[in-house]
């Protein structure tokens, strides 16, 4: 039997040896490098993440608070209500059917308006009080049952019922009719609301079916162009979102996906890892959280709330990282072969001694080279970085935070505490984070604003952790995220939900934050402040005979003509359709009947420009019944002058309309 020869061995074994060394070796530097990449992209797509998901929250919600208004718009429409009482008033039959016959037929031309201008609804359907049904207009094919005409026995009728003025009943999402009788799946979600009249009494039961697939497709196309998978269920984690890989509608998610769902009822928001993704969510009420529509108070079934909305995305790894750029995965495969080729050859061959240290030489001058490159992706990183020692000074901080701030390095490094950076306003929640860096947790994060050189302010969230060896704690690692753009985009949404979109004027929701500003002040300074409430007259005329496009027109040239009459401090809101209020701020009752009959005779004089294809003259005249009345100086709310001034308003409109009416307080 052949016996290899001790030579032979230790030969064998020194190649093996400088075989895995250098892989060891050339690990061990790369390591680091990579981790710290892959927790810059982890970082990256958590705040990508988390900002779609905010987004989508808010266009979500904005959606559904606008369905609510809609609905409560429709409710007080007054051909609705009168309709609904006719039906209950002691008329001769005759008289009854023909005028029951016109109403009936001017209601489906509104339903049909309203269907075709809203877009979000498959039917709406006009209830009385025992149930019945009076009118029912659709957008989809109904499914082959006999129609139903009446509701006494249904839910939400019971529940709408039991309900006082402005105030909802949401059904959770369930099938609706084929949309195009193809087979095609939708899903619908009820909104009723009760019919009152002016004395309070109940006249029946308005019922809108809001096109839930359509409300929820913008959230699901925008997870799929993120790569990510969008996810809505319910409190008992149905799904409510159109059916996709691996889950249909209504399916429960613990059945689905358990481990998602665990992770998100453990807690109303966070993240969580699960396998090879990262689940971010939050939770949403509909019972509580409307507070941006008119609605004051919503109902739904309590084991359906709240709903649960989540994104899902891939999580960021190695092998994916580097399969995304192949050079890079052969320049790895290069230094691992160049290593193990450097120990095989070191060992073949004593002579090539001084080849091999040159090739080490190269080999040492590329670290140092790829070293240099980390340095500068530190140094100018699109973060900011920095390190603080135990009382808090600087340490070491990169050039992109040095260039936030406008210093240099030598100014701050070993000079300054990062806490003198930081305003007055935030520097307890920065202390708060440092402590527990220097605590037992050794982790801290904290949002912040930095006073910059130039006097300027930097919002800024901070993310740190203790660096501690056996000699305990060395410096805090910072990573410094600017928000700035967070900071505007949420500065934009809250000014676009206190705008009303048509005409550029604030809503109601902006004039009862002004009101509660110009009531303080006139409080604590005596002066007088008054309030003008505006209706259009004869608007509804103006849409059925004009169309709605006519009518936007009007609601515009009256803003422009109103900003044109008023004073700068003066506050003039859209209060809803054809219904404005202006606040002024120092004005007594004879200037503001000044103001208003000066802005009555504005309107009247300035006809709104139509174009020919509507009429010869291409010019719309109209005018608006005003409502003029102090607000109280022991009034804490605008409420009850509001009330005067639309009581002011009616006197006005019975009078004639075109007039400026006063109402004492």
């Amino acid at each position: 039997m052949y016996e290899i020869s001790p030579l032979l061995k230790a030969l064998w074994a020194r190649l093996v040896v400088a075989s895995l060394l250098p892989v060891i070796v050339v690990t061990m530097m790369l390591y680091p490098f990579f981790a710290a990449y892959l927790e810059e992209r982890l970082d990256g797509t958590r705040g990508a993440a988390e900002a779609l998901l905010g987004a989508k929250y808010a266009v979500l919600l904005q959606d559904m608070n606008e369905s609510f208004n809609q609905v409560l718009a429709t409710a007080e429409f007054p051909l609705l209500r009168h309709y609904l009482a006719s039906r209950q008033s002691a008329l001769p039959p005759p008289a009854q059917d023909i005028e029951s016959r016109r109403e009936l037929k001017q209601l489906e031309a509104l339903f049909n308006t309203l269907l075709t201008h809203f877009g979000r609804y498959t039917r709406l359907t006009l209830l009385d009080t025992h149930g019945r049904e009076q009118l029912s207009s659709t957008t989809a094919q109904l499914q082959p049952v006999p129609p139903v005409v009446n509701h006494a026995a249904t839910e939400a009728f019971q529940e709408a019922m039991q309900l006082q003025p402005r105030e909802l009943y949401i059904s959770p999402p369930h099938p609706g009719a084929n949309s195009n009788g193809d087979g095609t799946k939708t899903a619908v979600i009820d909104i009723v609301t009760p019919v009152f009249d002016d004395n309070g009494v109940r006249l029946g039961v308005v019922f809108f079916a809001l096109d839930w697939f359509r409300i929820t497709a913008s959230l699901s196309q925008a997870m799929e162009a993120n790569h990510a998978q969008a996810l809505l269920v319910d409190a008992q984690g149905r799904w409510l979102l159109p059916d996709t890989e691996g889950i249909s509608f209504g399916e429960t998610l613990a059945t689905s996906w358990p481990d998602t769902w665990q992770a998100m009822t453990s807690r109303n928001r966070g993240e969580a890892g699960i396998g090879e993704q990262i689940l971010w969510f939050r939770t949403h009420d509909i019972r509580m959280n409307h507070y941006r529509s008119q609605a004051g108070m919503i109902m739904s079934q309590p084991d359906t709330q709240p709903w649960r909305l989540g994104i899902v995305t891939p999580r960021p790894s190695l092998p994916g990282l580097l399969l995304e750029n192949p050079a890079q995965i052969l320049a790895i495969a290069l230094v691992y072969l160049l290593s193990v080729a450097v120990g095989i050859f070191w060992v073949l061959s004593h002579d090539r001694q001084r080849s091999l240290r040159q090739r080490a030489l190269l080999f040492s001058r590329e670290a140092r080279q790829y070293a240099g490159e980390v340095q500068d992706l530190y140094e100018n990183a699109p973060c900011g970085y920095h390190s603080l020692d135990s009382e808090g000074r600087i340490v070491k901080i990169n050039r992109t935070e040095l260039e936030w701030l406008g210093y240099r390095a030598d100014e701050i490094i070993d000079r300054r505490l990062y806490r003198d950076f930081v305003t007055p306003e935030t520097r307890e929640a920065f202390d708060a984070a440092f402590q527990q860096v220097l605590g037992k947790g050794q982790e801290g994060a904290a949002e912040c604003e930095l006073l910059c050189r130039d006097g300027t302010v930097l919002p800024v969230a901070i993310q740190a952790t203790a660096q501690v060896t056996e000699d305990g704690f060395q410096y805090a690692r910072t990573t410094v995220f600017d928000l700035s753009e967070r900071k505007r985009l949420e500065a934009r949404l809250e000014r676009q939900a206190m705008t009303d979109p048509l005409t550029g004027l604030g809503n109601r929701r902006y004039l009862e934050g002004q009101a509660a500003l110009e009531i303080a002040r006139a409080q604590r300074s005596g002066a007088p402040l008054s309030l003008i409430a505006i209706d259009l007259d004869h608007f509804k005329r103006i849409n059925d005979s004009y169309g709605h496009d006519v009518g936007d027109l009007v609601l515009q040239a009256f803003a422009d003509t109103a900003r044109g009459q008023l004073r700068d401090g003066d506050v003039l809101c859209r209060m809803g359709g054809e219904e404005f209020a202006v606040l002024l701020p120092d004005t007594g009752d004879d200037e503001a009947m000044q103001v208003a009959e000066r802005l009555r005779q504005t309107v009247v004089a300035t006809p709104v420009k139509v174009g020919g294809d509507v009429n010869e003259e291409g010019q719309l005249a109209y005018s608006a019944s005003l409502g003029v009345t102090l607000v109280n100086a022991g009034e804490t709310s605008l409420k009850p002058a509001i009330k005067r001034a639309d009581q002011g308003l009616y006197i006005a409109k019975e009078a004639g309309r075109n007039q400026a009416h006063w109402q004492p307080v």
